[in-house]
């Protein structure tokens, strides 16, 4: 998987992100981790959202307007109020999910 750092991600990447965003917004705790499509040497696989979060862990590219709405409410939704995300990066979204999926994981 790409490694990306302060670079614009490829397509195929960034739309493997957008669409975790929508499978996390859609996905209730204590249900399995969803998982995304996202192409191998041109195959189609499916990795955990986790994964997928991976795929951006370093970018520094700005998140759509309202795939980040999205983000934000789910986030707002787990947390029972108002979540802050400093940055409308993929690192720092990808980082957030990563951190509600770990806190949903342990409770």
């Amino acid at each position: 998987m790409p490694n990306m750092r302060n670079v614009h991600a490829p397509g195929c990447v960034r739309d493997t992100f957008l669409a975790a965003i929508e499978a996390f917004a859609s996905w209730s705790p204590g249900e399995p981790e969803p998982a995304v499509e996202f192409e191998v040497d041109h195959e189609p696989r499916q990795i955990p959202l986790s994964k997928a979060c991976g795929l951006v862990w370093k970018c520094t590219d700005i998140v759509p307007g309202g795939e980040f709405d999205l983000l934000q409410s789910k986030l707002e939704g787990l947390h029972r109020g108002e979540v802050d995300l400093r940055r409308r990066t993929y690192a720092a979204c990808a980082r957030a999910m990563v951190g509600a999926i770990r806190e949903a994981e342990m409770a």
